[in-house]
């Protein structure tokens, strides 16, 4: 008799215990509600903290500890045909009053960074991405903030495609060229509302590129990558009719990684030349940037750069600070680089580090110091190679 009782007590507190191993078993398969949870995306937030200083721009941005930016990005396969990913960044947008006066207080903007279909069913080497995205042009444009190799952009990218690169909705059709070494043709029409572009034309954006990777050796590889771009140009003068507005580029980038041990010593040297070439140009536009990167230790790296600008027009880069500048015409700026980072994982970095941006034949100097905080919460998919 009392067998049958604890008999009947164990097996009460077997169908007590069941469900929850069978749901511990099998993930997320269901809720309280009875809603399923393995059709949810793979979500993830990166939040970038930056405080920075400046010794030549007295403006608030210029001097302050802000939030940078944060992504969140939602990952998913949609069906056996698509996947999708979408990234919605928030960042600070800089808020003015009426009168011109800096408004007070912290203002924030949300954008659509990336909304992209990717079809998985192409034959023969093709690739299909649909929706919005930067655009496949060169190596920095493409990137996120939180990539980057310094806090910004280089001086030779950003004073003519702006701080944060291009973004377009449109379609891009990609193709894996059956080389002796990996070679990748991509071309895209997408849509132009970017700062370089009329947006005011329903003309579109077309672009292409050609990316080469070899090995040159056990543990090295070697990129060169060339890159266009057209769309409908915006004018310099309300008179003047609409042009068309063409970017060349060319970058190449050597990395090495030492197989002795994980974690070992790594290097990554990117070069990228940036050629503007709008129907309205004065001068001659250029854009140059060169990067080095050093992992001396597990988790240290150490960055240098420079970086210029030649026959930028005023506006794109440190508005603020050249208020005014439009009568002095075309510019030409250099930037040096260096940071030291401790990326304790994949997860979080802390990075320090210095820039120096001089004006050639101008009045424009600016020494800074910044200090940021990198981290990242949630399955965030593997980055571009």
């Amino acid at each position: 008799m009392k067998f049958s009782h604890r008999l009947s007590a164990g097996l009460l507190l077997l169908a007590f215990l069941l469900p929850g191993w069978a749901i511990a078993q099998g993930g997320t398969s269901s809720t309280a509600t009875g809603i399923s949870r393995l059709m949810n995306p793979a979500i993830s937030l990166n939040t970038l903290l930056l405080g920075q200083t400046s010794r030549d721009i007295d403006t608030r941005e210029a001097n302050q500890f802000n939030l940078q930016e944060m992504e969140i990005q939602f990952s998913s396969v949609v069906d056996p045909f698509w996947n999708a990913d979408l990234i919605v960044a928030v960042h600070p947008e800089h808020a003015e009053e009426e009168e011109g006066e800096e408004a007070h207080g912290s203002h924030y903007a949300l954008d659509i960074e990336k909304a992209i279909l990717e079809y998985k069913g192409m034959p023969r080497g093709f690739g299909l991405r649909v929706g919005k995205d930067y655009l496949n042009f060169g190596k920095q444009i493409p990137l996120h903030t939180h990539n980057f190799a310094f806090v910004t952009a280089p001086i030779g990218i950003s004073a003519f495609v702006g701080e944060h690169g291009l973004t377009e909705t449109g379609a891009e059709l990609a193709w894996n060229a059956p080389l002796p070494w990996w070679a990748e043709v991509t071309v895209y029409a997408t849509s132009a509302t970017a700062e370089i572009f009329d947006d005011s034309s329903r003309d579109l954006a077309y672009g292409g590129r050609l990316s080469n990777l070899w090995d040159t050796s056990s543990a090295s590889t070697l990129e060169f990558g060339l890159s266009a771009l057209t769309g409908p140009g915006a004018a310099h003068e309300m008179d003047e009719p609409m042009g068309r507005w063409n970017m060349y580029g060319a970058d190449l980038t050597w990395k090495w990684v030492s197989g002795a041990t994980t974690g070992g010593p790594a290097i990554t040297f990117t070069n990228e030349i940036l050629l503007p070439d709008p129907e309205h140009k004065e001068g001659d536009p250029l854009g140059f940037y060169s990067h080095l990167q050093y992992r001396f230790g597990r988790q240290w790296w150490l960055g240098l750069g420079g970086s210029v600008a030649r026959d930028a027009e005023p506006g794109h880069e440190h508005e603020d600070e050249h208020e005014g500048e439009e009568e002095h015409g075309l510019r030409t700026i250099r930037q040096l680089k260096a940071n030291i980072t401790l990326a304790a994982s994949e997860f979080s970095a802390v990075r320090v580090g210095v820039h120096y941006d001089r004006e050639q034949d101008g009045d424009f100097e600016d020494l800074g110091a910044y200090v940021q905080f990198n981290f990242t919460i949630g399955s965030h998919p593997a980055h571009a190679y």
